[in-house]
């Protein structure tokens, strides 16, 4: 069986053999591949490397409406986790955060942060990429 590397910290172990699993049926059917992380994905749906693997085997079948598809689900999915995970500061800290990041401009005047966070940045440049590639 092949090793999956670089598995994050806090990913659930049964989840290592399962992409383990999924990576060897990569080598010998790409559809088959598909199919397990999607249910992979279903299962664990903040595991960034399913919508990664995803993502590149929609692009190795050719398939970019699927890939599209899945771009936007890993989006929605992460953008969902990171609102849920930030707790509400209370009133003070909140003011003295947004004034703080307004001044290191990393934000516009009503505290718009003008940068995303990993990995919501990097598939929203791959979004981009392959919408560009479609209307080519």
């Amino acid at each position: 069986m092949a090793i999956v590397k670089n598995i994050k910290k806090g990913e659930p172990l049964r989840l290592v053999p399962w992409l383990e699993e999924a990576a060897e049926m990569e080598k010998k059917d790409k559809e088959e591949a598909v199919n397990e992380y999607q249910k992979i994905a279903s299962a664990y749906p903040f595991s960034e490397r399913v919508y990664d693997r995803l993502m590149i085997l929609y692009r190795q079948l050719k398939m970019p409406k699927d890939e599209l598809i899945w771009i936007n689900k890993a989006i929605r999915v992460f953008e969902e986790k990171f609102k849920n995970a930030a707790s509400k500061p209370s009133p003070k800290v909140a003011s003295i955060s947004r004034s703080l990041i307004r001044s290191m401009g990393l934000a516009d005047k009503k505290g718009k942060s003008y940068y995303l966070p990993q990995p919501i940045a990097r598939w929203t440049r791959r979004k981009e990429l392959l919408q560009k590639k479609q209307k080519a």
